[in-house]
C-alpha cells in the first residue's frame, strides 16, 4: 500500500509539474496574496505544495496551498503577538475559478476578522 501511494503522489507530483508547477497552476490566486502586502513573499515551494505569506516581529500571516488527487486545500494561518492564533481552511476542486477562489477566502476572512473585532468591544 506504502508504493502504491509512492507511486500516486509521484503522478500527482508529476502532472503538477507539467501544468506550470504550483507558481504556474495557481497563479491568480497566488499573484493575489502577494499583492496584498509589499513584503508578502514565497516562503517554502515543492511539486505539490506551496506557502505564501508575510512573516514579522508583530507575527506572521501565511497561506498554505497544497494540491492532492483533485483537491487544493487552501490554509491561512495568522500567529499575531496582539490577536492570538488563527486559522481559516477551505478546498476546491483543483481546477475550479482562482477569481472564484479568491472571493469566497476573501468573504470567509472579512467575516472571520469582523466576528473577531465584535468580541474585543
Amino acid at each position: 500500500m506504502l508504493i502504491r501511494f509512492a507511486s500516486d503522489y509521484n503522478k500527482q507530483a508529476n502532472t503538477v509539474i507539467k501544468q506550470g508547477g504550483m507558481r504556474g497552476k495557481y497563479k491568480t490566486l497566488i499573484n493575489h496574496i502577494l499583492r496584498q502586502d509589499s513584503s508578502a513573499r514565497i516562503i517554502q515551494e515543492t511539486n505539490t505544495f506551496i506557502s505564501v505569506g508575510l512573516t514579522g516581529i508583530s507575527g506572521s500571516t501565511i497561506f498554505f496551498i497544497h494540491q492532492t488527487f483533485g483537491t487544493v486545500t487552501i490554509q491561512y494561518k495568522v500567529d499575531s503577538k496582539v490577536f492570538g492564533k488563527h486559522q481559516l481552511e477551505w478546498k476546491f476542486n483543483e481546477f475550479a475559478d482562482q477569481e472564484k477562489m479568491i472571493e469566497k477566502i476573501t468573504n470567509d476572512i472579512s467575516a472571520y476578522n469582523n466576528n473577531m473585532i465584535q468580541k474585543f468591544m
